[in-house]
C-alpha cells in the first residue's frame, strides 16, 4: 500500500480560456473541478496505474464535502478527518492561445493544534502500515512549519519510509527528519541550499550535500530536461521526450507516484525512475483530474533513457 498525506487540501478549479484579456470579461470556454493537494494527486497516480493507495486528508465546509465526493468518482479510498473552516479552493487558469496556466493558491483554513494532534495520532494507529508515505504540500494556516518533520520523524520511527515533496522552510525542518526520499524541483533545492545551481554538477553536488544528512534518494525535477536522481551509490538523470503540454499542474506528484510504484513492484530504482518520469511525462500530456493515463506508459517508456554521465 502506498499511503498519502495532505494537510492542505483543496478543490481545483481549472478555467480554460481563449485568450486572456485583463481588465475585461472573459468567457470560459470550460471549467473542470477536482481534487487536489499533492498527496492525493500522487494517490490518483498509483490508483490510475494499478497499485493501492488510500489518501489521507483534513476537509472542512462545501469544498471538504465536494472534495470526498470527487475521490469517490475517482475509485480512491480515503480518510478526511474534518476540520472547522472551508476547504479551499485553488485557480488554474489556462490561456489557450499563449498555451501558460496561471495558479492562485489559497491560504486554507486554520486547523488547531488539537485536530492536528488528533489527525497525526490516527496516523500512528493505521494498520497494516504502508509499504511507502507520500507526504506533499503546503501547510494549512496554524499548522507549524515543522510539522512536516514531526510526522516524518514518527512514522519512520516505526519502520516506514517517507517521501516528503514540499517548500521553504517546511522543506528545510523536513529534511532534518532525514525522510527517506525527497523531490524538489530546480528552484526548490536552490532555496533549500541557499544558492544559484547553473548546471546539472550543480544540482548534483547539492543532491549529494543532502544525501549527507541522512536522506536516501535525492530527485530533483528539471521539467524538459527530465529528473536528476542521486543516492548513496550514483547518480542519473533520466531523460523524457518531447511531448505537446497541456497542463503542467501534478507533473511532479506523477513523478513520486510511478516512481513510489515501481518500489513497491519491486523494481530497480533505475526502473522506478523511467516509470516516474513516463507518468511525470503523460501527465504534462493530459488535464486533470486523472494525471497521467496508463495507456500512455508503454509507448513512453522507450522513449526514456537513463544517462549515467551527466
Amino acid at each position: 500500500m502506498i499511503a498519502t498525506i495532505t494537510l492542505n487540501s483543496s478543490i481545483d478549479q481549472n478555467i480554460i480560456v481563449s485568450g486572456l484579456v485583463k481588465d475585461d470579461t472573459n468567457r470560459a470556454l470550460d471549467v473542470i473541478r477536482y481534487p487536489g493537494g499533492k498527496g492525493v494527486n500522487v494517490s490518483k497516480v498509483v490508483r490510475e496505474l494499478g497499485g493501492p493507495t488510500f489518501a489521507y486528508s483534513l476537509t472542512g465546509g462545501l469544498m471538504g464535502k465536494i472534495w470526498k465526493q470527487g475521490l469517490e468518482r475517482l475509485d480512491i479510498p480515503f480518510y478526511a478527518m474534518p476540520v472547522e473552516g472551508e476547504t479551499r479552493m485553488n485557480i488554474v487558469l489556462t490561456d489557450r492561445r499563449d498555451n501558460t496556466q496561471t495558479r492562485i493558491s489559497s491560504p486554507g483554513p486554520h486547523v488547531g493544534g488539537a485536530a492536528i494532534r488528533k489527525f497525526v495520532k490516527h496516523l500512528l494507529s493505521v494498520r497494516p502500515r504502508p509499504f511507502l508515505w507520500a507526504l506533499g504540500g503546503s501547510l494549512s494556516l496554524g499548522m507549524r512549519p515543522s510539522l512536516y518533520a514531526e510526522i516524518i520523524h514518527k512514522l519512520q520511527k516505526e519502520g516506514a519510509r517517507c517521501i516528503l515533496d514540499t517548500d521553504n522552510e517546511a522543506l528545510r525542518l523536513g529534511v532534518e527528519a532525514k525522510p527517506f526520499m525527497i523531490k524538489p524541483n530546480e528552484y526548490e533545492i536552490e532555496r533549500l541550499v541557499g544558492k544559484r545551481l547553473r548546471s546539472l554538477r550543480d544540482f548534483e553536488a547539492a543532491g549529494r550535500s543532502l544525501i549527507k544528512k541522512g536522506i536516501s534518494i535525492v530527485v530533483v525535477s528539471l521539467g524538459s530536461k527530465g529528473a536528476l536522481f542521486v543516492t548513496h551509490d550514483e547518480t542519473f538523470r533520466v531523460t523524457t521526450p518531447r511531448v505537446k503540454v497541456r497542463s503542467k499542474v501534478g507533473a511532479g506528484d506523477s513523478l513520486i507516484g510511478g516512481f513510489a510504484l515501481g518500489l513497491y513492484q519491486k523494481k530497480s530504482i533505475k526502473d522506478s525512475a523511467r516509470l516516474g518520469v513516463a507518468a511525470s511525462t503523460s501527465a504534462v500530456m493530459r488535464e486533470a483530474p486523472r494525471l497521467c493515463l496508463k495507456k500512455d506508459i508503454p509507448p513512453l517508456l522507450k522513449l526514456i533513457h537513463i544517462r549515467k554521465h551527466i
